[in-house]
């Protein structure tokens, strides 16, 4: 490998390095000792099915796609008869809105993603009927103030 190969790879494992590990939190705070079961993933990695106590979370960590910005991890949650599916990380959408933190309250009306200062940014509304989700990739960002 002549020198400007070895400066070319040097360079790729400086930016590979210095972009660092995304973090995922997933937490129910729909309180009244409600249980919530979440099963997250992506086109590559499938999660698992896990049942978060009230106030209980689940978090994931990993290395979003640098050269082309299409990582995207998607849950699918449930509570009594309500169930919904979301976008929980979207590069394109969040690599500069939370950085490296990305992290979701289950509340009563939906989940909601925090945003600094502890104010919600994003929310998903719990569909009115069992099985009317949101499906991924058809849904609308509700904001609140």
């Amino acid at each position: 490998m002549g020198l400007l190969g070895k400066l070319l790879f040097f360079i790729f494992l400086q930016i590979t390095v210095s972009q660092g590990k995304t973090h995922v939190r997933l937490t129910n705070r729909l309180g009244s000792g409600s249980k919530l079961t979440i099963h997250c993933q992506s086109k590559d990695d499938d999660l698992g099915t896990h049942v978060l106590a009230p106030d209980g979370s689940f978090e994931w960590s990993f290395n979003p796609n640098f050269f082309v910005v299409n990582t995207l991890f998607f849950c699918r949650i449930q509570s009594s008869s309500k169930v919904l599916s979301f976008d929980a990380y979207v590069q394109e959408r969040d690599e500069f809105k939370c950085r490296d933190r990305c992290f979701w309250d289950v509340l009563p009306d939906g989940p909601c993603l925090i945003k600094g200062g502890g104010d919600y940014d994003i929310c998903y509304r719990w569909p009115k009927e069992i099985g009317a989700g949101i499906q991924q990739g058809k849904k609308k960002d509700l904001h609140i103030p």
